[in-house]
């Protein structure tokens, strides 16, 4: 976008928003809503969070307007990404979260994708909300955002519309504060389309598995000294564990420090191949984690995931489905419901088990 013409709608954005010229500094500053703290950013030298990050750092708020300026020494001013996380505890209660980005921005709470406008913003800083009922709990919350050319901008907030003493709309905010940071898990997320399991350290290790991109796993293990190891030991679960080379997942939520030196050597499949994988010799892809969801409505169920794809069914509100794959722009589930089985929207449903972000990917029947 032009400098010019982003610089006349963000700043309208945040006057209508209520941030003030103060949120025109790199530094985070007041917001709507509640912004969370402590946020964990990883920065990335391209568009894709291709490869891993050449910057990890603290973030206290997502509220930045970088212009035609850097993030950060080391990184450019045009087509870099961001992933924020951080875990938020919140009471019960409607939020509304807003998401606002030049140029493309995505939201997700447990691995549930809430706002995806991962797209230009066609006209300058574009803002989204979501509506979303939490219960009481702790929630992981993953925002990406990534900029193409021309002037960046990025926030992240929300506020309280419903709940506390019965959920009246318009009651007070509830106080929904970071979640104490002793010791937290190290995950560890697969960057790569595809990702060898191995029953070892090493690529002389049998292989007993696969991943996709963006699975999600808890590290355990490496095999070296910390800043020399070059393989994880991961936990898939389901009580499976497995080792993965350090050049296809990245860390992030603890201290890879933290984690024992070990030289396991799993001695048997993380899953044990059946049926025709078996008769072929080959290991089936690790899903160690089912998938289930609530449709929130009459959803509709299309043979592709388009909204010009055919319609081949609906699933009534209420229904429990399985969830076995996601759309490769993360908008579209591959859901089995009795004898249905097809491409329903996402937001036509609420996952009860499990996470989005580790089914396998693509446009495609499972």
């Amino acid at each position: 976008m032009q400098h010019s013409t982003f610089g006349r709608l963000f700043i309208a954005a945040l006057i209508a928003l209520g941030l003030g010229a103060a949120a025109l500094e790199d530094t985070p500053a007041r917001a709507q809503g509640i912004t969370g703290s402590n946020w964990e950013g990883y920065y990335w030298p391209n568009p894709n969070f291709s490869g891993s990050p050449v910057l990890y750092r603290i973030d206290p708020a997502i509220l930045f307007n970088w212009g035609t300026g850097v993030p950060a020494p080391g990184l450019p001013g045009d087509n870099f990404s961001v992933r924020w996380y951080n875990r938020i505890t919140f009471a019960d209660g409607t939020y509304r979260f807003r998401a606002g980005a030049d140029d493309g921005i995505r939201v997700a709470i447990n691995g549930n994708i809430i706002i995806d406008r991962f797209t230009p913003a066609v006209g300058g800083f574009t803002v989204n909300t979501a509506d979303v009922t939490l219960s009481a709990g702790t929630y992981e919350i993953i925002v990406d955002y990534y900029e193409g050319i021309g002037d960046a901008g990025v926030l992240f907030d929300w506020t309280v519309i419903a709940g506390g003493d019965g959920g009246a709309p318009g009651a007070a905010p509830l106080p929904a504060t970071p979640a104490p940071p002793a010791a937290p898990p190290l995950k560890a997320v697969v960057i790569v389309d595809r990702a060898n399991i191995r029953s070892g350290p090493g690529t002389n290790f049998p292989t007993i598995g696969e991943a996709f991109k963006n699975q999600r796993f808890t590290a355990i293990g490496r095999n070296g000294d910390f800043g020399l190891e070059t393989w994880y030991l991961l936990d898939l679960g389901n009580g499976a564990r497995g080792w993965m080379s350090r050049r296809v997942i990245y860390l992030y939520g603890g201290n890879p420090a933290s984690l024992p030196r070990m030289r396991e050597v799993i001695e048997a499949p993380a899953l044990a191949p059946s049926g025709a994988d078996a008769a072929a010799g080959q290991l089936p892809a690790v899903q160690p984690f089912e998938v289930r969801g609530i449709a929130l409505n009459n959803a509709l169920v299309r043979r592709f995931p388009s909204l010009n794809g055919e319609r081949i069914g609906v699933i009534p509100k209420g229904a429990t489905v399985q969830i076995l794959k996601l759309s490769s722009n993360r908008a579209w589930v591959y859901v089995s419901y009795e004898d249905l089985r097809g491409w329903t929207y996402v937001p036509n449903i609420r996952v009860t088990v499990g996470r989005l972000g580790v089914l396998p990917r693509g446009n495609t029947a499972p």
